[in-house]
């Protein structure tokens, strides 16, 4: 008998146990949606936090891990259990970037995480190549002009502050100038000079894209820009992509400009 009245109180305790909820954590913290940022301007992350414990719900710190630096976050109730997290970070290097904002109640302990991803992209140039015919069999070469007058749109950074930060790292895919220039007469231009075959640029894709970085005193800034250009095929004479004219009018062109 007290077999069979040991075995019904493990059986209903085992219900009980089955039953019963999980118990929800105490602290949660919503970091938001994905966000994307042109690169060298500013982003915010504005965090939402709950705690539902009494204990500590009025004792909470946090941070925010930005992939480059983690810093310290500020930190706004809206009530006793519910709050904001703010913090702000600037990258100025294009790229994707992991952000972590981590909250904890400091009087129990306990510890929560949310993750998005910020994608940085190129501030935007104006470009200009010359000639916009490409023949990529021709040993000639194509000229890409990239202004950099226009492209500082953010804060209250001055023109006269920015310069380019490694003139050979402005590539149109693989291919890096050969030959580089500033005219600084029109608030700021380069002259880059690329072999035209170096440029691999499939018959049709009718743009390159020249990519590199400006120096700013918030750090090397990603920019790039494309220009409209005609690809010859190679070998046959025929041309595609944005340009006007016959086949053989491009053909004659790129022979003068050899």
């Amino acid at each position: 008998m007290r077999r069979d009245t040991t075995i019904r109180i493990f059986s209903l305790l085992l219900v009980i146990a089955v039953a019963v909820p999980a118990v929800q954590a105490a602290l949660v913290v919503d970091a938001g949606g994905d966000r994307t940022v042109l690169a060298g301007e500013p982003v915010t992350i504005l965090a939402t936090y709950n705690d539902t414990d009494p204990a500590g719900a009025l004792n909470i710190s946090a941070s925010i891990d930005w992939s480059t630096a983690t810093t310290e976050a500020e930190v706004v109730r809206d009530d006793d259990h519910n709050g904001t997290v703010r913090g702000t970070c600037t990258y100025p290097a294009a790229g994707t970037y992991a952000v972590t904002v981590q909250v904890m109640n400091n009087a129990t302990g306990t510890l929560a995480c949310d993750t998005l991803n910020v994608t940085a992209t190129p501030q935007p140039v104006e470009v200009k190549a010359a000639p916009k015919t490409l023949n990529q069999k021709s040993n000639g070469i194509m000229t890409i002009f990239v202004s950099l007058a226009g492209w500082l749109g953010f804060g209250d950074a001055d023109r006269r502050d920015v310069a380019a930060a490694d003139l050979t790292e402005f590539t149109i895919g693989d291919a890096m100038p050969e030959k580089v220039n500033v005219c600084a007469k029109d608030g700021g231009t380069l002259i880059l000079k690329y072999r035209r075959a170096d440029l691999d640029l499939a018959a049709g894709d009718g743009n390159l894209t020249v990519a590199g970085s400006v120096a700013t005193e918030n750090g090397n800034v990603s920019v790039a820009g494309s220009s409209a250009v005609s690809v010859i095929n190679p070998g046959n004479g025929k041309k595609n992509g944005n340009g006007d004219g016959s086949a053989d009018a491009a053909t004659v062109k790129e022979k003068d400009q050899k």
